[in-house]
């Protein structure tokens, strides 16, 4: 998301669809209460998308040192900037340093301009409770800086893949040194694609959980999904799924929408609903 971090942006592209909607013919001006609400929830969500940003970049990782890479690799992957080195390099030898170095800078399949090194610690990710841990080293995307750790831990049954994400003491810093802070549980469980194991594209994650958020405003929020959201290898976002923000006493609800591969979604607040758009 490009400089989700910064309130005053995020302020910004409120007012801006509010000002589109209201010239819409007998359109009501959104209240200035409802247009701040907004902004905090599309700045909270942020934390969502970087869970789903991590755990492309964990799969990514856990197929190079498995040996299942691109090139030559059982599947090919679209998410190829950067530059990937494992260590040690021999196969089944395990655990490994996965580094994927971003350089100064590129632009990923999923549109984000990624920079600095991005560095895994990954188990024999096929036994019960081995983990891989994510953590970041100088790295930054579309300017905002990352830092603190993600851990993805095994709990896959024969019939389905099933991580535990815990994101730990993570700060998101943009470029006018805003910062943006959160923590929290999450389980991906796979709902399609697990008899083809070589094919990333058709592997379907439901998402459940909750994120604890501090604002760049020092608010907290809750978030917490209530119909699990549905995430596609082959979207950079969430296609569906339901949860609550809590935003000071306030439920917000937050719908992703009917399945469609978009960066579209509603807010509902006080009954009222809002469109937003993920950046």
């Amino acid at each position: 998301m490009k400089d989700q971090l910064k309130l005053s942006l995020l302020c910004f592209v409120a007012v801006s669809l509010f000002a589109f909607s209201s010239c819409e013919k007998d359109a009501e001006p959104i209240p200035e209460a409802d247009a701040a609400t907004i902004a905090k929830a599309q700045e909270s969500l942020a934390s969502q998308q970087l869970i789903l940003s991590s755990f492309n970049i964990a799969q990514r990782g856990a197929e190079n040192a498995n040996g299942f890479a691109n090139d030559g690799g059982v599947e090919y992957r679209s998410d190829t900037c950067g530059v990937v080195t494992v260590d040690p390099p021999g196969l089944f030898v395990f655990p490994k340093t996965v580094t994927v170095d971003y350089g100064s800078g590129c632009t990923d399949a999923d549109g984000k301009f990624k920079a600095g090194k991005v560095v895994l610690y990954v188990e024999a990710i096929w036994e019960p409770n081995a983990i891989i841990s994510v953590a970041y080293d100088n790295y930054s995307e579309d300017g905002v800086k990352v830092e603190g750790q993600f851990v993805f831990t095994n709990l896959s049954t024969p019939d389905a893949a099933i991580l535990s994400i815990t994101a730990q003491d993570i700060k998101l810093t943009g470029p006018n040194n805003n910062t943006f802070a959160f923590s929290g549980n999450q389980t991906y469980t796979q709902t399609e694609g697990h008899p083809t194991w070589w094919d990333w594209h058709d592997d379907v994650y439901h998402v459940t959980g909750s994120i604890y958020t501090t604002l760049t405003n020092g608010e907290t929020v809750d978030w917490v999904i209530q119909t699990p959201l549905e995430k596609a290898n082959a979207c950079y976002y969430v296609s569906k799924g339901t949860g609550t923000l809590d935003i000071n006493g306030l439920p917000i609800i937050v719908d992703y929408g009917n399945g469609a591969c978009d960066n579209q979604g509603t807010l509902t607040i006080n009954g009222q609903v809002y469109p937003f758009t993920l950046h």
